[in-house]
């Protein structure tokens, strides 16, 4: 056997290619339900506010915009996001109410379908949004927000 076929073994083995395959995948960060943070929820008068939607959207890797989209379009009622990145709701609404969007948000637009992980992206191409997974990779297409 010359060098060229060692090589070729080499180049074929399948613990090598196993390896090589292992090491191009995408590092798994594992983001469980328990690090992502709960909405704090405050009432200013006739207003609800959302106190840490910053902290949750870095934590979601989503723009706080998107968050408050999603929620002031559910609940149907106006509101804006103040510039120290707290949400305001102009109409009192109930904190179970708010929450269980926010775990509907959670579910339709964080939480990657295939292996259930939180450790995902929000893209947007066009007209076309999708979870991108970090963690195996999969990519679930949902409706816009």
């Amino acid at each position: 056997m010359s060098l060229k076929d060692d090589e070729m073994l080499m180049l074929y083995n399948y613990d090598y290619l196993l390896n090589r395959a292992i090491e191009k995948l995408p590092r798994r960060r594992d983001t469980k339900a328990y690090d992502i943070p709960q909405l704090e929820i405050e009432y200013e008068g006739e207003h609800t506010v959302v106190k840490n939607l910053n902290l949750v959207s870095e934590r979601l890797r989503r723009d706080p915009r998107v968050v408050m989209r999603f929620l002031l379009k559910e609940l149907g009622a106006p509101g804006a996001l103040r510039p120290d990145n707290n949400m305001v709701i102009y109409k009192r609404i109930s904190e179970k109410s708010v929450q269980d969007l926010y775990a509907r948000f959670l579910e339709n637009y964080v939480k990657c379908s295939t292996c259930k992980s939180y450790d995902t992206e929000l893209v947007r191409e066009g007209k076309k949004w999708y979870i991108r997974c970090l963690a195996c990779g999969a990519i679930t297409y949902v409706r816009p927000v």
